[in-house]
């Protein structure tokens, strides 16, 4: 009930409270469902906010109607304007119709919000309380958490920042192992084509080169026609290779797309800048070894060679 909020508030190192009412729910749009929840939260909501990832700022409560997901009105087929129906599937089963005051473009579950004083009354349930957020002092943390064990009404306990240190610990570093294979596979593929195509080139062309050097050219006016037009063959592939590696990022992010998490697209240009610096650097160190072999050639074996 609501005086929890008091006893919890005089806990030590409490510095402010704010009660949730979650109620699991039917979502039901013309033909369309989704069994899920609905949070109900304060107007004033400041430790659990509805945040909307695609505007990168939180969104207000609204006095009248729910905010759904994005994952969720797409699956309902509704955007903000449209009406939806709602089966509580607990406590005396009310049933009501709610407008869609906003649609928030989230990342995690399929989540539904709305006033916590409004959903407690469509309840009929005017006291009760499910979860609670604490803003806490740091210092006084051991002695708080001593307390919540010794309360049985308290059936779990989630520290935000604990919670976040795993996530890095596990997904994080998965993420990263991905990262670093793609970028040695994609380092070691950039190196290797560029390097054949020069080989070839200067299989191709081995005659006239040496033909130009028995003229009088220098060894870096040579390697000059040969690199140079292996340089341009690189920078016009730059812009290409950018665009399908966009692609390709977006085909991946739009294959996590669940229910249960999802992966937005973020691209940035510090991204692009790493991938142009990973392929110069490969098409460079394949030019230094080709102008190694371009500096040694020998010209009489050359021009003796038959066409």
């Amino acid at each position: 009930s609501r005086r929890a909020l008091h006893e919890l508030a005089h806990l030590p190192g409490v510095l402010a409270v704010e009660p949730m009412r979650t109620v699991s729910a039917r979502f039901r749009a013309g033909p369309r469902h989704h069994r899920g929840g609905i949070t109900g939260l304060p107007a004033n909501a400041r430790l659990n906010v509805i945040y909307d990832a695609k505007q990168g700022r939180s969104l207000p409560v609204p006095p009248g109607g729910i905010v759904l997901s994005a994952a969720l009105a797409a699956k309902l087929g509704v955007r903000a304007g449209d009406r939806i129906e709602v089966d509580i599937l607990e406590g005396r089963r009310p049933h009501f119709s709610l407008p869609v005051i906003r649609v928030a473009e989230t990342v995690i579950g399929m989540s539904a919000w709305m006033d916590i004083d409004r959903l407690r009354r469509l309840m009929h349930d005017e006291e009760s309380v499910s979860q609670v957020a604490l803003l806490t002092d740091p210092a006084a943390a051991p002695a708080l958490y001593a307390k919540l064990k010794e309360m049985p009404d308290i059936s779990s306990v989630t520290i935000k920042h604990l919670a976040i240190d795993t996530f890095y610990e596990t997904m994080g570093e998965i993420i990263y192992v991905f990262i670093a294979f793609f970028a040695g596979f994609a380092a070691a593929l950039s190196f290797g084509v560029t390097y054949n195509s020069a080989r070839i080139s200067l299989s191709e062309r081995g005659r006239d080169l040496a033909t130009l050097r028995v003229l009088g050219f220098r060894r870096a006016e040579i390697s000059y026609i040969l690199l140079g037009e292996i340089a341009l063959l690189v920078l016009a592939g730059l812009a290409a290779g950018c665009a399908v590696g966009r692609g390709l990022a977006w085909v991946m992010a739009a294959s996590f797309d669940t229910e249960l998490f999802r992966v937005p697209l973020v691209i940035t240009p510090m991204t692009y800048g790493f991938s142009v610096l990973g392929t110069l650097v490969a098409a460079l160190g394949s030019a230094a070894l080709v102008r190694r072999r371009l500096d040694r050639i020998d010209l009489i074996a050359v021009l003796k060679t038959r066409e």
